[in-house]
């Protein structure tokens, strides 16, 4: 059974004997990194193989700052609860930049919609990625950046009216279509009809491209006693 005392920064076991006590005050520099400790506070007990003890002595001088150099014999492994080797900092790095890639990659699917709207080409990429994700890409629906252009209603016969409307994509990227709320007024009575289209019941296409208008003109007929009463319309863009 041999004592040695392990440096608390480098890990490295020296064997140790009485006189670096009294020669030092049992105060000791590493041999190998030359920090400085007390010996009395890293003791251990081991049971080296034979050939692999070295005499102390050989390794072991006194310097006039009252502090004992040791040479190191063999490595010994840190005791429980004190970790080995600390981590090094090209592992570090290497966590560090794909935490921020994986950010990266998470904020590129969450704009998704708006990002294939902006440049359709990447459009199979981002779909092929939503397949094996469980999501989807679709056009992205931006309320504040499409407009009604102009509007025009008029009576055909009846009971039979037509709508003109007008949508204008005020965004420099392509935008999905909104639906179209249209109500039929009467002055005194208020509303009297509305009915909810969809783009494609009203021959819209399902995206409005880059800063550009699409009209569609719609023609339908309303049930009498209602179809008398009507005199004004109110139109309105949402997504449902």
């Amino acid at each position: 059974m041999s004592i040695v005392t392990l440096c608390p920064q480098c890990k490295t076991a020296f064997a140790i004997q009485a006189e670096h006590y009294s020669a030092a005050d049992a105060w000791v520099r590493c041999g190998r990194c030359a920090h400085v400790f007390e010996v009395d506070q890293h003791l251990f007990e081991i049971d080296p193989p034979v050939d692999q003890v070295q005499s102390p002595t050989d390794d072991v001088s006194v310097f006039p700052a009252a502090v004992a150099q040791v040479s190191p014999t063999h490595p010994l492994s840190s005791p429980a609860g004190q970790p080995a080797n600390e981590p090094s900092a090209a592992l570090s790095v290497v966590v560090s930049v794909m935490a921020v890639v994986l950010l990266g990659l998470q904020a590129v699917l969450f704009q998704r919609d708006q990002l294939v709207a902006i440049n359709t080409s990447v459009a199979p990429i981002f779909n092929a990625v939503c397949q094996s994700l469980g999501c989807r890409v679709d056009w992205p629906k931006e309320p504040d950046k499409v407009a009604i252009d102009s509007t025009h209603f008029k009576q055909l016969g009846e009971d039979k009216f037509s709508f003109t409307l007008s949508v204008k994509n005020q965004a420099p990227y392509f935008l999905g279509t909104p639906a179209l709320e249209l109500t039929l007024t009467n002055d005194e009575q208020g509303d009297v009809v509305r009915k909810v289209w969809q783009p494609q019941e009203v021959g819209l296409p399902n995206m409005l491209k880059p800063k550009r208008s699409q009209t569609v003109e719609m023609v339908f007929a309303v049930d009498e006693p209602w179809a008398g009463k009507i005199n004004g319309y109110r139109a309105l863009l949402f997504y449902p």
